[in-house]
């Protein structure tokens, strides 16, 4: 039970192209609003699980992550003290950052089953910062300009 949500600015490409005068400097404060972006899922996910009363040993909470680059690493601990690999795997490309968790039972949270009424936590991050990333891409590049 494998599912992916994704948030997109359309024309971030373009976006970037239109600002190539400043060369890597673009790129970068495209990705610095795309990373503090990732960054804030990850909190309003993890409060919300919190607020919804779904921390019994802190597992998924803990694993819940922003991944900036292609292979990076996260391990964590639960509330019991044992160890785990939460590394997403995901492909990561040059001005993408993802948030999310690699615990096995955190898509029945997520979306539900038969039995279980979905209490989302990662989409409601998702959504509730997708009009925020705009702004935060924005804001970044705003500083080139001055």
């Amino acid at each position: 039970m494998s599912k992916n949500l994704h948030i997109e600015i359309e024309g971030i490409e373009e976006l970037a192209s239109d600002f190539r005068r400043f060369g890597k400097q673009a790129k970068d404060a495209i990705k610095r609003g795309v990373d503090r972006t990732a960054l804030a899922v990850e909190t309003d996910a993890k409060e919300k699980l919190k607020s919804d009363g779904h921390i019994i040993t802190g597992r998924l909470r803990s694993s819940l992550h922003a991944e900036t680059v292609q292979g990076q690493q996260f391990g964590y601990r639960d509330d019991h003290g044992e160890t785990y690999n939460g590394a997403l795997n995901e492909k990561i490309g040059e001005l993408d950052a993802v948030a999310g968790t690699n615990v096995h039972y955190a898509p029945y949270i997520e979306f539900g089953t038969k039995y279980i009424t979905a209490d989302s936590y990662l989409g409601y991050a998702a959504i509730k910062q997708d009009k925020k990333l705009k702004d935060r891409v924005i804001e970044e590049l705003n500083k080139l300009l001055k």
